[in-house]
């Protein structure tokens, strides 16, 4: 049974506004209307107190009533009239949405987009909040603020006590922008918006132009938001333009995971264009020749690709060599990506391998751009990038099986896959979810392939693999931050089964007599081997099955042609693959672990100076973590230069540089082949390694000619 509707409607405060009520504001109108069948509404205190006495004497049903600003005035102490109007002026649903039975953390959270009180989330649209409001709204806002503030952690205290001067810094601190606040426990969760926006981007704006490239630097260390290095690295790549002299390649390496793909292509594209320093003679340097030397040049609009040919013939070779040996059990077998995937069986995490069909190291770049950008709680740990040796040829139905089940490619075809593989994104999912620690799921994402066959032209080629890796980071996230049970270890591991040449190539070689052609490969018979096992030819490398473990010999592309068709057709194609150019044959093994202990640091080693001289070699390393860092171990080639590192600490949060004397600059020559690998620990736990970036130059005293008596004549 119903209660029954109050005959008197009390409104102590005397401000209610309700249609469908008979207003009474004197002692004279209730005694007139009392005894009426028909509700009354009747304003102000001492009205109302006689009124309830009258009620209960007839035994009337009677309610109290309030409005909007005086239930406001109810759940917030102090607030105000004129506060609770400008609120209500705001938000006009608080006076339908809430009554003297709400709770002020109800009302908090309604304001703040329905956040939970106490969470990252909420303070950040506080704050934000705080950072849009006009004058007014601010006095409103900051009462409110005062009065909960008291109910939520300490660490979120200054955030809703703070004064209108004081929202400005607070937000900066927590963006990982200005210091000398307390550090937060979070990352700030939510994107910027509106006035909060501009003005970071002002504040931005006027450090880079007095500190360039070093502020971005300095907010790299802090941790800054991610989506502060994206606004700061937009202004940075402005600020180079103008200053064309910091304009290098360490500069775009730094700011290459926050640009956007377009005005990181513009960046590149200004940077000088040198010929590739000679390539090292040890493949532990190759990835950084690779990302410093012949990409660069390789993706130059500006570039004369004609004058690579002696690089990629001296590659072809040196390539050839190294990997016959490793696949016959020699040094450096355990780049055969077969052998990675295989030891992926003895790690004590879930892996989801993602096979990008036909990433090159260029493609690899500019997913990790968009995985950084987007990972704004930035839970993918990077553990480094490094290059591995796919099945040769770099054609995907000889290359693929040996990746997938661990074997080498004589034997794939009786192998089996080291665990689910599947090619549709909710079958992966599927076997994620059900995972376990030592676990290998395989994501065969055949796009990264099928849209450089489907492109006429290279720069829509580039365009489509921009939008189409935007993409695939979304999802590789959405799968290991979301797909994956937050109890179970996780790491995702990018790589390929080939990559591809990164122009349009013409049709114009021939394959060999009885060979059938592929792409940049052909297949057949090879009736005298030599003992080596190849042999370089004028466009291709013949290739011998038994030395390169293949079922049939192979005609491969050293050069930047492809072999006609079966039929003798040419024509153009781009980005064909299944030759030995650099960017075909060293492919992608990218590693990243869900929510490890730490970050790795980034570790630049720089300095100018003459050849066999002293010099100066400065060591730059930035911590972006909140623990400190100590190096553990230090191999490779630059290690004779500068000295051991054990013992170098870097501090939390920190852009750590120490300069160390050489005796002997080195000479220009032999800069290409210098490598650091730097093991680093936090605390007790596990070492993990990285790989410094080189930017050393060298000037010589000077230059041979053909005759020193020419300039005499």
């Amino acid at each position: 049974m119903s209660a029954p509707s109050p005959r008197y409607h009390l409104d102590p405060a005397g401000d209610v506004e309700q249609t469908g009520l008979q207003n009474v504001y004197t002692e004279a109108e209730f005694l007139r209307q009392a005894l009426l069948d028909k509700p009354l509404l009747i304003h102000g205190s001492p009205l109302v107190e006689w009124a309830q006495k009258f009620a209960i004497g007839r035994n009337f049903h009677s309610q109290k009533v309030y409005s909007a600003r005086t239930t406001l005035g109810h759940l917030v102490p102090g607030l105000g009239a004129e506060s609770a109007q400008v609120l209500l002026k705001q938000w006009p649903d608080l006076g339908i949405d809430f009554n003297t039975s709400s709770h002020l953390s109800e009302l908090i959270a309604h304001l703040a987009g329905g956040q939970p009180l106490g969470s990252a989330e909420h303070a950040a649209e506080w704050l934000l909040l705080r950072a849009e409001a006009t004058p007014e709204l601010q006095l409103a806002l900051e009462r409110v603020g005062a009065s909960v503030s008291d109910m939520v952690s300490t660490v979120w205290t200054p955030i809703y006590g703070v004064s209108e001067e004081g929202v400005e810094p607070l937000l900066l601190s927590w963006l990982g922008i200005q210091s000398g606040l307390p550090r937060w426990p979070a990352p700030f969760p939510i994107p910027l918006r509106g006035q909060a926006l501009e003005m970071v981007r002002q504040h931005v704006a006027k450090a880079v132009s007095e500190q360039g490239l070093d502020a971005f630097s300095q907010w790299q260390a802090a941790n800054a938001a991610v989506e502060i290095l994206k606004v700061a690295a937009i202004e940075t790549a402005a600020w180079l333009k103008l200053h064309p002299e910091a304009l290098t390649q360490t500069a775009v390496q730094r700011l290459r995971e926050f640009l956007p793909n377009e005005r990181y292509g513009k960046l590149v594209q200004e940077l000088p264009v040198h010929l590739p320093a000679p390539l090292p003679e040890h493949p532990d340097a190759w990835s950084n020749w690779m990302e410093r030397e012949y990409l660069p040049y390789r993706i130059s609009k500006k570039a004369d690709q004609s004058a690579l040919l002696l690089t990629l013939r001296h590659f072809a070779e040196r390539f050839l060599a190294v990997y016959a040996k490793a696949l016959n059990g020699g040094s450096h077998a355990d780049w055969l990506v077969w052998q990675r995937s295989a030891d992926l069986k003895r790690s004590d995490r879930l892996t989801l391998v993602v096979i990008c069909d036909g990433l090159s190291l260029h493609d690899l770049a500019i997913l990790q751009r968009h995985l950084a950008q987007h990972d704004s709680g930035q839970r993918l740990s990077d553990l480094g990038s490094q290059v591995a040796f796919p099945a040769l040829p770099t054609i995907t139905h000889q290359a693929k099986p040996a990746l997938v089940c661990g074997v080498a490619p004589t034997l794939s075809d009786k192998g089996k896959p080291l665990g689910e593989s599947s090619t549709r994104e909710n079958k992966v999912r599927a076997a994620l979810q059900n995972g376990q620690p030592g676990d290998i799921v395989f994501w065969n994402y055949v796009q990264t392939d099928k849209l450089y066959h489907d492109a006429d032209t290279l720069d829509e080629a580039f365009t489509a693999a921009n939008a189409t890796l935007m993409g695939l980071a979304e999802r590789l996230l959405g799968l290991m931050l979301d797909g994956i049970p937050n109890e179970v270890p996780a790491q995702l591991v990018i790589t390929t089964d080939h990559g591809r040449l990164l122009l349009e190539s013409e049709r114009t070689v021939s394959a060999p007599h009885h060979f059938k052609p592929e792409g940049r490969a052909a297949f057949g018979a090879w009736a005298s081997i030599p003992a080596q096992g190849f042999e370089l030819g004028e466009t291709y490398a013949l290739l011998g099955r038994t030395t390169f473990g293949m079922t049939q010999d192979a005609a491969v592309m050293w050069g930047d042609q492809t072999f006609r068709t079966v039929t003798g057709a040419t024509g153009r194609e781009v980005c064909p693959h299944g030759g030995i150019t650099p960017e075909e044959v060293l492919i992608p093994w990218a590693v990243y672990v869900r929510d490890l202990n730490f970050r790795l640091p980034s570790i630049e080693v720089a300095g100018k100076g003459e050849a066999e001289q002293p010099g100066i070699v400065v060591l730059r390393g930035i911590n972006s973590t909140a623990l400190p860092l100590k190096v553990s171990s230090t191999t490779g080639s630059l290690v004779a230069l500068i000295g051991d590192l054990i013992g170098w600490t870097l501090p939390p949060h920190s852009a750590t540089e120490r300069q160390l004397t050489v005796t002997a600059w080195p000479k220009s020559e032999t800069l290409g082949a210098l490598y650091l690998k730097l093991g680093v620990q936090a605390g007790q736990g596990a070492v993990q390694y990285v790989d410094a970036q080189i930017a050393l130059e060298s000037e010589e005293l000077y230059t041979p000619t053909a005759s020193i008596l020419d300039d005499l004549l």
